[in-house]
């Protein structure tokens, strides 16, 4: 039977055989190889993050497909593949889809279930389904390990899918160059991020209260032009403010999955920048300006899921190095050891596969 890690409640782990689940017309059962542990996962573990449970966590993830429903295409089996994570009126094939597919913005389908997120067990374990319509094929060349940051990578460029990064001499951004990028949090998804950043053509700056994420984050400078401690929060103000004419960077990235990164952010960002809100603590931001957000009419920008092709694309033209990022590998029976190292880690994967 397959093995699932489930969370049963706080920080407490279950390795679990369950039979099967059986599959619907257009789904795909995925022998999963390798899943990460991300932000969110850690978050869910806590309880910071609260979801009903239990839960198996996880989705970002790699495999292969061993088998599919009778809707779905019989070649798909033996494909290596990853999955997006929002289960939808679309994914699914639903004939009356809620308003929010119709007007083709699936990621907030009103119906939608979340790979093991929101009301769907998730890929710690050596089996999961998902609608076949949300699988990715692997090309040759990106191998299981790196493929599990396909998801996140893809979370990464949907930083700068919505704003003006890339149109040089835009109102607002600098005619003598591109535009400055901050990332508060250098951590597993601030890294990936700032990769990102760079591989779109903004000046990178890494900033970070953590001396051991700021030792952590120093190998993989060429992403950054500095990395700026944030301990003493206004020394960090003024090196960002002097690295970028007085006013500040065009975009700060906010990553530091703490409830006073948004406080920060708003220091850090130019009058008409914006403030992309990524992490997901589970827990209230605090101390936050508002009044300076008005008076200096800062953009607020969430995002969350993004392009998968374009992510695959992005790996397999080697832009980051993403062995680098990974810490330790954990067998499934470790998920809980595995969860616990990644609050130290850059990157932590479970390896499914028996």
């Amino acid at each position: 039977m397959p093995t699932h890690a489930v969370l049963t409640s706080p920080r407490r782990i279950e390795i679990q055989d369950r039979p099967p689940r059986p599959l619907g017309p257009r789904e795909a059962r995925i022998a999963v190889a390798f899943a990460g542990v991300c932000g969110t996962d850690l978050a869910i573990y806590k309880g910071d993050y609260a979801v009903p449970l239990p839960l198996v966590p996880g989705h970002e993830f790699s495999g292969r497909i061993v088998e599919v429903g009778a809707e779905t295409a019989p070649e798909w089996v033996g494909c290596r593949v990853v999955a997006e994570i929002n289960n939808t009126c679309l994914a699914r094939g639903e004939a009356d889809p809620c308003e929010a597919c119709r007007r083709r913005i699936p990621r907030h389908c009103q119906r939608r279930t979340v790979l093991g997120i929101v009301a769907c067990d998730g890929a710690f374990a050596t089996e999961v389904v998902v609608p076949a319509a949300n699988a990715h094929l692997l090309p040759q060349g990106v191998s299981d390990r790196e493929a599990v940051f396909v998801e996140p990578v893809a979370a990464a460029l949907q930083t700068f899918e919505m704003g003006p990064l890339g149109r040089r001499g835009a109102e607002g951004f600098p005619l003598n160059g591109p535009p400055w990028v901050v990332v508060l949090g250098v951590g597993r998804l601030g890294l990936l991020v700032a990769a990102v950043a760079k591989g779109l053509g903004a000046r990178v700056l890494g900033v970070s209260r953590s001396p051991d994420k700021l030792e952590r984050a120093a190998p993989y400078a060429p992403y950054c032009e500095a990395l700026v401690s944030a301990a003493n929060e206004d020394h960090a103000v003024a090196e960002i403010r002097r690295r970028t004419g007085g006013l500040g960077a065009d975009y700060v990235v906010e990553s530091t999955a703490s409830p006073r990164g948004l406080a920060l952010a708003a220091r850090l960002v130019r009058p008409r920048g914006t403030i992309a809100l990524k992490s997901t603590p589970g827990l209230p931001a605090c101390k936050t300006d508002l009044t300076q957000l008005v008076v200096d009419e800062i953009r607020l920008q969430g995002s969350r899921c993004g392009p998968f092709p374009e992510a695959i694309r992005f790996i397999r033209a080697r832009k980051i190095d993403l062995a680098s990022l990974i810490g330790s590998i954990h067998p499934l029976a470790e998920t809980a050891a595995a969860l616990e190292a990644a609050a130290r880690e850059p990157k932590v994967l479970i390896q499914c596969a028996s």
